[in-house]
């Protein structure tokens, strides 16, 4: 007989751990009976919900009582279904050193074959928490890395959405840890699965925004920024309460915003979201306990937040000639020039901030004179030495000509003044405040030679070119000419939801047919822009374009556009134009990463059609197995139109009384 004596009575292992849980006091091998009695249970004990006293017993065994106890747990970890149990169990075990040391080589296999053999929906809560306690064991050095790496570059697009949705997040703190390029393929896989696309997207895009600080160029910084943010928008939209995604997607418009020497007003929307995210990811992380493996990303999602808050303050610092309070004032500034050593990161940081703090040194002469002063003082050269130093030789540098300014791309925030100069970038003799005056003026008087009407294409102008500013492509001839063809297609859009049979003759029999097709659409489209773009070698159904054929192709000399036209049955949104995306994308390959989707919407109408303000709107992803974004608008122009009188129901005249 198994079990332990009370009296007469024979009480098994799983009744007196029941007991013990119901009376509140300690259970301790000898309670249970002695190891022998465990031993002899050891079948049915390794099935129970129990394995994380088990693991206790384990950490706190006597010598003698190792060697049964740590065969019970390991069969345990093999066997059990409980995920809760398994979960405390693994905690305890990377959590006690002697017991780690003592059975991690074994319990690595068990891991190993518990995430690998998730065939059932049941077993995958328990390989996400196998694969966290292999990637957590790797951590402390107890077992290889690779254990864990070669299980997360092998994921693929699973099926259930626990176990993806963990191995994510995983994934992505392995890659900050390891830097192993093949978990961003993994990561990218991992998009594919609909409960797991916001969490792998999120973790894909703070990859890439690891990888932008750690760029050697400041291209490359901008192109990695360009990948991140974009992704984490779409981490964003996927899941709710993602306060995370968005902090960070207005960390990264702040540090664009100073790169593009946006004055401290511009940039002070940015702050604000940032403050309310960071408040709302405050209230979320009270309602758990973030996990020991996670510390260190909450520490840097703390620095981020204190560096653009710092950076803000430097972009208005930097606009004045001379500061009041030298001392604190270049303190901050210093916590901006000097970001990579904070972040410990290699350089990105620098290439982002320094240029607009070293310009702003050779063009104001008070504010060199206040870093002079306190180079001059010794109380500040014994905490400030280095940078300011650092600091000091590069405005040397860039006053003697015997360094190039740092600032060699970007977008300028100064469009309409540099090009009236005809220069690149903005004269050193120039002051911020001068420039901000000086192109408010400029586009005031070209908004006066070339006014719009209506309202509401002002509003979606205003719009798609706020959001188009995260495009690295969209800046000087490219952005006006993708302007002038955005424009021509807004105003396309409502014309042919403005203009009756009457206008358009049998131009327009396409839009009430609910047999009209794509081609319909694109042939009107080219007329329209035949007529009203000249400025452009506009063609239809141009081969050779990413190895197919470009349904609308405007060509500019350096620089092309395509419009790719798509027709659509049932109501469309953004979601369901979504899957359009890959193709007009796939022609922006070899050219700039801007474009237009064009989609004829078919459905049975009972209602108006979409307003003109819900029918453009402007869209970025990033392909699977790519790490360049892509940018595109998308325009509805709805079909199978009725008239407004044909929405209304029909009543009878009342008969005329004799």
């Amino acid at each position: 007989m198994s079990g332990s004596h009370l009296g007469h009575a024979t009480v098994s292992v799983l009744s007196l751990i029941e007991d013990h849980l119901e009376s509140g006091t300690s259970i301790t091998v000898s309670s249970l009976g002695g190891v022998r009695a465990i031993e002899s249970e050891a079948d049915i004990v390794a099935r129970a919900p129990y394995l994380d006293i088990f693991a206790c017993l384990a950490s706190e065994a006597e010598l003698q009582d190792t060697e049964v106890l740590d065969a019970l747990l390991l069969r345990g970890f093999a066997e059990t279904d409980n995920a809760c149990s398994f979960r405390d169990a693994a905690n305890t075990v990377i959590s006690s050193s002697s017991l780690r040391e003592r059975i991690s080589a074994r319990l690595t296999k068990a891991l190993e074959l518990r995430v690998e053999n998730r065939s059932e929906p049941m077993q995958n809560l328990l390989a996400a928490y196998a694969l966290e306690a292999l990637f957590r064991l790797a951590l402390t050095g107890v077992i290889s890395k690779f254990s864990p790496l070669r299980i997360m570059a092998s994921l693929d697009s699973d099926p259930d959405g626990i176990f993806a949705a963990h191995a994510a997040k995983l994934t992505g703190a392995a890659f900050h840890v390891w830097r192993d390029d093949e978990l961003l393929a993994t990561l990218d896989r991992l998009r594919n699965t609909t409960e797991a696309e916001g969490e792998a997207s999120f973790e894909l895009g703070l990859a890439h925004l690891s990888l932008a600080l750690d760029a050697e160029s400041i291209d490359k910084v901008l192109l990695e920024l360009e990948t991140a943010y974009t992704l984490l928008k779409r981490a964003q939209h996927t899941d709710d309460d993602r306060a995370d995604a968005t902090a960070y997607c207005f960390a990264i418009d702040l540090v664009r915003g100073f790169w593009r020497e946006a004055s401290e007003l511009e940039l002070r929307p940015s702050l604000q979201g940032l403050t309310k995210a960071v408040s709302d990811r405050a209230r979320q992380l009270n309602r758990y306990q973030l996990p020991d493996w996670l510390e260190t990303r909450s520490d840097r999602d703390i620095q981020w937040t204190r560096l653009v808050i710092a950076t803000q303050r430097a972009a208005s610092d930097l606009q004045k000639p001379s500061w009041l309070k030298a001392w604190s004032v270049m303190e901050q500034l210093l916590i901006v020039y000097d970001a990579d050593s904070s972040f410990q990161t290699q350089g990105g940081l620098g290439r982002l901030l320094q240029p607009r703090i070293e310009a702003s040194f050779v063009r104001e002469r008070g504010l060199l004179g206040h870093l002079d002063e306190l180079l001059s003082e010794n109380s500040w050269m014994q905490v400030h030495a280095d940078t300011s130093n650092l600091l000091r030789a590069r405005i040397t540098q860039l006053k003697d000509g015997s360094v190039p300014a740092g600032k060699s791309s970007g977008a300028s925030p100064y469009p309409q003044l540099l090009r009236a100069l005809n220069y690149d970038r903005l004269p050193p003799e120039i002051s911020v405040a001068a420039a901000e005056a000086l192109e408010q003026a400029l586009c005031t008087r070209i908004g006066r030679e070339r006014r719009i009407a209506n309202p509401i294409v002002q509003k979606l102008l205003r719009g798609m070119g706020t959001a188009l500013t995260q495009c690295l492509d969209y800046e000087n001839e490219v952005r006006a000419d993708f302007d002038e063809m955005m424009l021509q297609i807004i105003l396309f859009c409502q014309s042919r939801q403005d203009a009756g049979v009457k206008e358009l003759g049998d131009r327009g029999n396409y839009l009430r047919d609910p047999d009209a097709t794509e081609f319909d659409l694109q042939n009107d489209l080219w007329q329209w822009l035949a007529g009203n773009f000249p400025s452009c070698d506009l063609k239809t159904e141009v081969e050779g374009v990413a190895t197919g054929r470009a349904d609308i192709y405007a060509g500019f000399g350096t620089h092309r556009l395509i419009i790719e036209m798509k027709r659509h049955h049932g109501h469309l949104d953004k979601d369901a134009a979504r899957k359009y995306c890959n193709q007009a994308g796939a022609y922006q390959n070899t050219n700039v990463k801007l474009g237009f989707l064009g989609i004829l919407e078919i459905v049975e109408r009972s209602d108006p059609p979409a307003s003109l303000e819900e029918c453009v709107w402007y869209e970025s992803f990033v392909p699977h197995g790519s790490q360049v974004t892509r940018h595109l608008v998308t325009f509805r122009v709805p079909g199978n139109l009725r008239s407004p009188s044909s929405l209304s129901p029909k009543t009878n005249k009342p008969k005329k009384k004799v």
